[in-house]
């Protein structure tokens, strides 16, 4: 590969971040710009709880310092928005017009927060949360608030709860689904859970959707669809992302819910790639970091001439959740009777541990309340070993996972 070879990237999330530091490593030769329209370098933003909650400040969570890309060779531009490829003449177009040259290019600009089409959302004092701006704006309107109101019990969602809780607000979280984190526990997992977030004195209303967010000028509680009101004066929607699409669209690139990508995480246009939140594969859009981590490794090296397939990324989700330990990683709730399910419960510890088996072998698992076995058990499902003779013993406290895993 030549000297000159150029990429731009579009994002300094972690999909964006990682594409750069994976080219520069694989050929330091290569010139690797970023583009972004944030103000702040790349920080992890499951840490903007911490934000939220005073516990750290924004320099706190920024992963590298303009010193730290210098060292690596990557030219990052901040408060620039690209708003139009022209992929004639493979130039990335800026607002303020400004027209960067490319030999390849990289969409990493990630998502945005989507507010459903709820009666009253432009009303003083709701908020949603995606940057660190974000959350010092509302820490700050904190300040003359008691009650907080969060619509959406995901990951994101249940952590902002718990942030809003350390800085004094009485909180509740009003969750569509009939549980907590449908995506990544079963009933038995979601129920224990809530208990645990309960003891925290966070109030979970599951099943409920919001009708209106009610007040005249300023948020004074909400509505929900059964004509039940909550009190509070803050509202924090967290009710999901969708994907930045508007510059591929503009572009003629094409789209579905995201930029749509083939195995090789190439778009409908020559010598453009889409990885990260912004990146449809198979009709699926991962908004995880572990896909974008996939994703953008993957690019990298196809950028560079390489032939790399990408199948795909098995969800796993390793995190706290309000300073619980959750591990979600595979297939956690099987509709097919052809799986087999074993778990184990200690409800006085809050624990609670289920493997998902196909022909003897973990395809999936949750692991909510400890970490111990987590490492094992991803491995096991890495290695697709056959557990079938362990299975009574699998999940007890004292099994010695190197009996099995190679």
């Amino acid at each position: 590969m030549s000297s000159s070879f150029n990429v731009v990237i579009v994002g300094n999330g972690v999909a964006g971040v990682t594409a750069a530091r994976t080219i520069k490593e694989k050929n330091p030769n290569t010139k690797v710009t970023i583009y972004t329209d944030e103000n702040s370098n790349y920080y992890p933003r499951p840490r903007l709880y911490e934000i939220l909650s005073g516990k750290s400040d924004p320099k706190d969570i920024v992963v590298f310092s303009d010193e730290g890309y210098k060292k690596q060779g990557i030219t990052v531009h901040l408060d620039k928005k690209a708003v139009k490829i022209d992929t004639e003449q493979k130039k990335l177009i800026l607002d303020d017009q400004t027209e960067v040259s490319y030999d390849k290019l990289i969409l990493a600009n990630g998502a945005h927060c989507f507010v459903p089409p709820i009666k009253g959302s432009e009303k003083k004092g709701t908020f949603t949360l995606r940057n660190i701006k974000d959350a010092m704006t509302i820490r700050e309107y904190t300040k003359n608030t008691k009650k907080a109101i969060i619509i959406g019990g995901g990951l994101l969602g249940l952590e902002f709860a718990f942030a809003l809780r350390k800085l004094g607000q009485q909180v509740t979280v009003i969750e569509l689904s009939q549980r907590l984190l449908p995506r990544q526990l079963d009933n038995d997992g979601a129920t224990i859970l809530k208990e645990r977030i309960e003891a925290l004195d966070i109030n979970i209303v599951l099943g409920a959707k919001t009708a209106e967010i009610l007040g005249k000028e300023k948020v004074t509680g909400v509505l929900l669809d059964s004509g039940k009101t909550i009190q509070g004066d803050l509202v924090l929607i967290s009710a999901g992302i969708r994907c930045n699409i508007a510059l591929a669209t503009e572009s003629g690139i094409n789209v579905n819910r995201g930029v749509i990508v083939d195995n090789y995480l190439k778009t409908s246009a020559d010598n453009i790639y889409a990885i990260g939140d912004i990146a449809e594969f198979n009709g699926t859009v991962y908004g995880i970091i572990p896909a974008a981590v996939d994703q953008a490794k993957n690019a990298a090296e196809n950028i560079q001439g390489k032939q790399t397939i990408y199948e795909g990324t098995v969800p796993t989700n390793t995190l706290k959740v309000m300073g619980i330990d959750l591990t979600s990683a595979g297939l956690v709730n099987p509709e097919d009777t052809k799986y087999e399910e074993i778990k184990e419960t200690d409800k006085k510890k809050g624990i609670y541990k289920k493997l998902v088996l196909d022909k003897g072998k973990i395809v999936g698992a949750i692991i909510l309340g400890e970490t111990k076995p987590v490492h094992s058990i991803k491995r096991l499902i890495a290695q697709e070993t056959d557990v079938t003779k362990y299975k009574n013993l699998i999940l007890k406290d004292d099994f010695d996972y190197k009996r099995i895993t190679a």
